[in-house]
């Protein structure tokens, strides 16, 4: 499926060097805590409904959530260095990944309210330090025919921590708010995005 609507997700990134470069790292905890919403789903699960069962009003729908391929990962380099030149890697300031996304859904009258919860990690490259860095995530709501009723782009703080060289993160987007569906029509996409930050469409 394209993803034209909502501005294509620009990374798509190859993961060729991850093994190499994760080797070269330290592992660290480090990052923010996890988030109740996060700690306690496993990826795909959907913690409640809201409502109990009534499937012909779909009061026990919830869209599934997937990585969208090719938007995993995101990576930052020196200034100047662009991904696609030639030993870019050694370049590499910091490689971000998203590991786990999860969502909740609540039903409230004819609204939809959606919870998306997604981890992470960022590591070090061979120019990276310690600090803090932005990372772009979108989370993305879009209907079976490519319809977008939800798209956000959200800048996620990452600190690694003095002395590491690596760190967690998690992060819930709880602000999504659609009509109640009359389907099971929805698909709901977590990855990284360059793109603009507004979530308004772009061709």
């Amino acid at each position: 499926m394209g993803f034209n609507q909502i501005g294509k997700f620009q990374i798509g990134m190859a993961v060729l060097g991850l093994t190499a470069l994760a080797g070269c790292n330290s592992a660290g905890t480090g990052g923010p805590s996890t988030t109740e919403l996060v700690k306690d789903l496993e990826p795909g699960q959907q913690l409640k409904i809201g409502e109990a069962d009534k499937s012909k009003d779909l009061r026990a729908f919830c869209p599934k959530t997937v990585i969208r391929a090719g938007t995993e990962t995101y990576r930052t380099f020196e200034n100047g260095v662009s991904k696609d030149d030639p030993g870019a890697l050694s370049s590499l300031r910091y490689q971000a990944t998203v590991r786990e996304v999860a969502r909740e859904c609540n039903y409230s009258g004819d609204q939809l309210n959606i919870r998306v919860g997604i981890k992470g990690r960022v590591i070090n490259g061979p120019t990276g330090a310690t600090g803090t860095i932005d990372t772009p995530i979108r989370v993305a709501v879009v209907t079976t025919t490519k319809d977008v009723l939800y798209s956000q782009l959200h800048q996620v703080p990452v600190s690694i921590p003095e002395g590491g060289s690596t760190a967690k993160f998690s992060f819930v987007d709880g602000n999504i708010f659609l009509p109640a569906p009359d389907k099971e029509n929805l698909v709901i996409y977590v990855g990284f995005d360059e793109g603009p930050p507004e979530g308004a469409a772009t061709q």
